[in-house]
């Protein structure tokens, strides 16, 4: 149960801008889930494997592995050895894998309600940047067919209903109110 409940994040309702001043809270996931959340901490640098930071802050587990990865590639674009292309294809990667890793471990989720919640926010979260995104949808196109982000679209609504009906707690309930907030803002782009 790698959710850190306590993050201070927040999801603004009318937009996909990340707060720390107003809205829903939203949690961070293990060392590398969530906006602005890297290496364990909120406004984090990504370690390059192997380095120490990265072994002091390694991914928790086969899900933060792939946040890792995609936070890497963001790292590398604020490097300047990254194009916005290859976060584009970041995004595509991480959609893929996600979904990929709820098909093929459901061992892991069934163990972890609380990994397939946040999968399926991320999930979610990912398809509305990239609906918002100037060129991002254009681009995916070509890579990530308009019916295979529907098929993501189902499975990451379906996943957040188990997930939150089976994660114990009153914390859910942020994800809970961000989804509806959200389900309400940009559901019309991801279903249509």
């Amino acid at each position: 149960m790698y959710i850190n409940w306590d993050v201070t994040m927040r999801f603004d309702p009318n937009s996909l801008v990340p707060s720390t001043q107003h809205g829903i809270p939203v949690p961070s996931y293990g060392n590398y889930g969530g906006v602005n959340y890297s290496a364990g901490q909120e406004g984090g640098t990504t370690p390059e494997v192997g380095s120490a930071a990265y072994l002091a802050h390694p991914p928790k587990d086969d899900l933060d592995q792939l946040f890792y990865a995609h936070d890497l590639v963001y790292q590398h674009l604020r490097d300047g050895t990254a194009t916005v292309l290859q976060t584009f294809d970041a995004d595509a990667k991480l959609l893929e894998g996600m979904y990929t890793l709820t098909q093929s471990e459901p061992a892991l989720f069934a163990n972890d309600p609380e990994a397939l919640l946040y999968e399926a926010f991320a999930t979610l979260g990912i398809l509305g940047k990239i609906e918002t995104t100037p060129g991002e949808s254009e681009y995916l196109q070509s890579t990530l067919p308009q019916s295979e982000e529907q098929l993501l679209a189902a499975a990451a609504i379906h996943n957040f209903d188990t997930g939150l009906a089976e994660t114990p707690g009153n914390e859910s309930r942020s994800l809970h109110g961000a989804f509806h907030v959200f389900e309400a803002q940009f559901g019309d782009l991801l279903l249509a």
